[in-house]
């Protein structure tokens, strides 16, 4: 179905998908001075618009080395050299070792 929300089984260690995570928690630090580092992309689900909205599930490390899941949608249009973190949500805490 065009335009919809679409699983991405494996794209979890793609090195696209590890940048556009790490763009998004920049982005996201730059904003809020959350201070969060990247751990992980824990899920991955793609939607054709003008272009590629990426839904990435993130795993991500704050100061105190506490892990929290968050959830991101960055907007790429990689023949215009376009990315764009359109929205990020706290999911809750994360229980992975």
């Amino acid at each position: 179905m065009l335009g919809g929300i679409k699983d991405v089984a494996g794209a979890e260690n793609d090195l696209n998908t590890v940048e556009l995570a790490r763009f998004a928690l920049d982005e996201h630090n730059k904003k809020s001075n959350a201070g969060l580092e990247f751990s992980r992309v824990v899920k991955v689900k793609t939607q054709v618009v003008s272009g590629t909205m990426h839904h990435l599930t993130i795993e991500a490390v704050d100061a105190s080395k506490k892990k929290s899941l968050l959830e991101a949608k960055v907007w790429e249009k990689p023949w215009e050299n376009f990315r764009s973190l359109q929205e990020i949500n706290h999911l809750g805490d994360s229980t992975s070792a």
